[in-house]
């Protein structure tokens, strides 16, 4: 079950990653979380890592169907044609935006904090678009540069691979792996962007690695959630 929402807030996430970008004081919350915080939201293990009370729940299990419902409706429209698919496409990263500064703020202060560094966790260097992230790394011009021409790399090489599936040259199965892959690709050129010392900032930013459940042993040792994605 667990493996099957990550996925979906991966794609999700990838779609900010278009460029890098200069951070900025202005716009809302909901700028800076690349993929969809009430679909992360909607994951038990994070719910518990948040200690999020039965109220907290109740609201964020509305907007998340709310917003999956509307994202669903934006995106059929966009299979149209091309024009539509760009509509759809800043259509979407508006709705994005609306909803999750919706669902940051049935937060409180320090859950959207720890909220942040499990984002870090799930996301690794594809956050690194991110201009919060960008300006607490203290990442120069030229990195903000190299930052975006990899994202725009990576976004090319994923609207090539959507418009593969839609026109059923490639199964919905290899569509995912190979997005996995992109995405996977992505992360590591944009890390390796970071000096060692940024490196090591990222790490503690990152903070404690959420752990799956202990079920039978005790004294088991349990491994973090999001390893190898």
């Amino acid at each position: 079950m667990i493996k099957s929402f990550l996925p979906l807030f991966l794609a999700l996430a990838i779609t900010g990653c278009a460029t890098a970008q200069v951070p900025s004081s202005t716009g809302g919350a909901g700028d800076d979380h690349l993929g969809s915080v009430p679909v992360l939201l909607g994951l038990d293990p994070v719910r518990q890592d948040l200690k999020l009370s039965s109220l907290q729940c109740a609201l964020l299990d509305s907007l998340r169907t709310e917003y999956k419902s509307r994202a669903k409706q934006i995106t059929a429209i966009g299979m149209a044609d091309e024009d539509a698919g760009i509509r759809a496409n800043w259509d979407l990263k508006s709705l994005r935006k609306t909803f999750n500064q919706r669902a940051l703020a049935v937060l409180s202060s320090s859950q959207q904090d720890r909220l942040r560094e499990i984002e870090r966790q799930m996301l690794k260097g594809n956050l690194l678009t991110s201009p919060s992230e960008q300006q607490l790394l203290g990442l120069t011009p030229q990195q903000l540069q190299q930052l975006a021409g990899i994202a725009q790399s990576s976004t090319a090489k994923v609207t090539a691979l959507n418009a593969q599936s839609a026109s059923g040259k490639l199964s919905p199965f290899w569509a995912d792996i190979k997005r996995h892959q992109i995405q996977s690709g992505t992360s590591n050129q944009m890390l390796s962007v970071l000096t060692a010392s940024q490196k090591k900032h990222w790490l503690v930013l990152s903070g404690q690695k959420m752990g799956l459940p202990k079920f039978s042993d005790p004294n088991a040792n349990t491994k973090s959630l999001f390893e190898g994605y």
